[in-house]
């Protein structure tokens, strides 16, 4: 497999439901219908802090994101109440029980900020958190926060009630899973990364697609299509591009129309990470020759990690030196350039 799986997991659970209309079908579909039916999801806004510890960057990602709540009849001109839901995607293998804890400092630190921004509030606005577990083994734990305290306190008026809602992608089976094309989309790949029904999710993620290219929207689905070739070994992504040929037959369904979308992608993501990297050099070193170095070697990097990727998928050096203008032997030298030499062994 590519590389460490956090890079694509949170790249594409990010891409996917930072857009506001795949959010409000993943959550609609979770959330209590009596509390779905008091929310004005046209409401649904991204906010833009991240709230999960630095440390634990690796295996969390989280999405806020701020609605409109009916509560009763509000009388005639009185500002719409509000509410968060916060989601936080798991994706580690394994289940953890203080991911509770973690979640409760999480909506701690959600409320400190909605303090500091309104210091006249006299109520905190309601927070419903969401976890979204793709996992290999199933979420075996409660989700009640109480129930790290040993049973004979638990009722205790001193010991804190919080419950999350859970999102245990390790039981749903493929043809439950629920939300707009897009986002079904990313949860049937993130189920397959993880080793859930890995061909069926797959078949149905291109069925997917296959209604988003005739409704014009192909487009959309190159996240995926990406994710797939990063997290899957050599021989899935050939039957993806098998099941995607018999949705889209033609030029259109062979997965080497891709990689020139997928390259240029790559080019932009080494050019940001560039900018990143030379900004802060250039902050600690007051150094123009920073910034310079960090696009150029962030450039460089992303377009090394999205050919691999694409060698990997299959993909013939013709279409990417096409696309890229640069061919096997220039790939080579770049890559010694930036990963070092390959092992005497390889």
């Amino acid at each position: 497999m590519a590389r460490d799986l956090h890079q694509p997991h949170d790249r594409l659970f990010r891409k996917v439901f930072s857009k506001p209309e795949e959010a409000a079908g993943f959550l609609r579909a979770h959330v209590p219908e009596w509390l779905g039916e008091t929310l004005d999801w046209s409401s649904l806004t991204l906010q833009r802090d991240s709230y999960v510890d630095e440390g634990l960057q690796v295996s969390e990602s989280d999405l806020l994101y701020a609605i409109e709540h009916r509560v009763g009849d509000p009388p005639a001109g009185a500002e719409p109440r509000r509410l968060w839901l916060y989601l936080l995607f798991e994706h580690q293998s394994s289940p953890d029980r203080w991911m509770r804890f973690r979640l409760l400092k999480y909506c701690c630190r959600i409320w400190e900020d909605a303090l500091r921004a309104e210091a006249e509030a006299h109520e905190l606005p309601p927070i419903v958190p969401v976890v979204f577990y793709q996992g290999q083994r199933r979420w075996r734990h409660a989700t009640e926060f109480s129930e790290l305290f040993s049973e004979s306190v638990r009722r205790w008026p001193w010991t804190p009630r919080f419950e999350h809602l859970l999102v245990d992608q390790s039981q749903i089976a493929v043809e439950a899973v629920r939300g707009e094309r897009l986002g079904r989309m990313a949860q049937l790949a993130l189920m397959a990364a993880a080793r859930h029904d890995v061909r069926a999710a797959l078949e149905v993620a291109a069925q997917l697609m296959g209604e988003l290219d005739r409704a014009g929207q192909s487009d959309l689905f190159v996240p995926v299509v990406r994710y797939v070739i990063e997290t899957q070994e050599e021989e899935t992504v050939k039957g993806f591009g098998e099941a995607l040929r018999r949705q889209i037959p033609g030029p259109g369904g062979d997965m080497k129309t891709y990689a020139e979308v997928l390259i240029q992608e790559g080019h932009r993501e080494g050019r940001q990470e560039g900018h990143r990297e030379g900004r802060q050099e250039g902050r600690q070193e007051g150094r123009q020759e920073g910034r310079q170095e960090g696009r150029q070697e962030g450039r460089q990097e992303g377009q090394v990690a999205t050919i691999e990727s694409l060698l990997r998928a299959g993909i013939e050096w013709s279409v990417i030196e096409h696309a890229t203008g640069i061919d096997q032997e220039a790939f080579d030298e770049l890559r010694r350039q930036t990963k070092g030499p390959e092992p005497a062994n390889a």
